[in-house]
């Protein structure tokens, strides 16, 4: 079955921006503008192209399957015109009251991007992500795939690099984090397998530990998890699953 992502874009003038492309699941696909003609936009733009000069202040994802509900959000990154991560979107399920706020406004020039990592819900080892903000202004998305009962090092989306050659000396202050499996990231008792992704210095010292949203996130969006801890160069982040 195709899987299609939306994009709700909100601007500081006003502006409302329609973000829809069908997403190829398991890989990181850009959504341009709407090209469908059921809407009066201007289709298949990237974001940055369509709306040159403004600033994104609000957005969110939505994953749909077509004719099923097993479209599930991973992440959703900002890119810059230089490659890099400028922002992280939230995404997962609906909002009634409005979009969710930014966690910083991100200026609109031409080669700015939109890309979304989509899943399928699955009783199997899957990809898990982690979106986080730093003190500094810095972002950056890390992904692994579950090898069951293995240890998966989880990697920076560009670049490939570990939490701590990403983010060295860095305060991480927010993240959010995915596992679309049906049943959690450790679903076969406790011998194989950690129910978390966890960071880790190069002692083996925990650092931190965080529970993924399945990333259907119905009827609330995959939230930020307002927390703290500091980046080392040596410090990995691990996925343990089992099914």
């Amino acid at each position: 079955m195709a899987s299609n992502a939306s994009v709700i874009c909100k601007f500081s003038d006003g502006t409302i921006g329609y973000l829809r492309n069908a997403v190829t699941l398991d890989t990181a696909t850009e959504v341009k503008t709407d090209a469908s003609g059921l809407l009066n936009i201007a289709g298949d733009l990237s974001v940055g192209q369509a709306f040159q000069g403004k600033t994104l202040t609000h957005a969110s994802v939505k994953v749909q399957t077509d004719s099923a509900t097993t479209g599930a959000f991973g992440y959703a990154s900002i890119i810059g015109v230089s490659g890099n991560i400028i922002g992280a979107i939230q995404g997962g399920g609906t909002q009634s009251t409005g979009l969710p706020r930014l966690k910083r406004p991100v200026k609109m020039t031409t080669g700015v991007k939109i890309n979304v990592f989509a899943q399928a819900v699955a009783d199997a080892v899957q990809y898990a992500t982690l979106a986080v903000y730093c003190a500094s202004g810095k972002v950056d998305i890390f992904t692994g795939l579950g090898v069951n009962a293995t240890d998966v090092s989880m990697t920076s989306v560009v670049g490939g690099l570990t939490l701590g050659e990403s983010l060295s000396n860095q305060q991480v202050v927010c993240y959010y984090s995915c596992y679309s499996s049906v049943n959690g990231v450790a679903d076969t008792g406790i011998v194989n397998g950690v129910n978390a992704i966890f960071a880790e210095d190069a002692s083996g010292q925990l650092k931190a530990m965080i529970y993924p949203c399945q990333g259907l996130g119905n009827p609330m969006q995959v939230p930020w998890i307002e927390d703290s801890f500091r980046v080392s160069q040596n410090d990995t982040l691990t996925l343990r699953a089992n099914v």
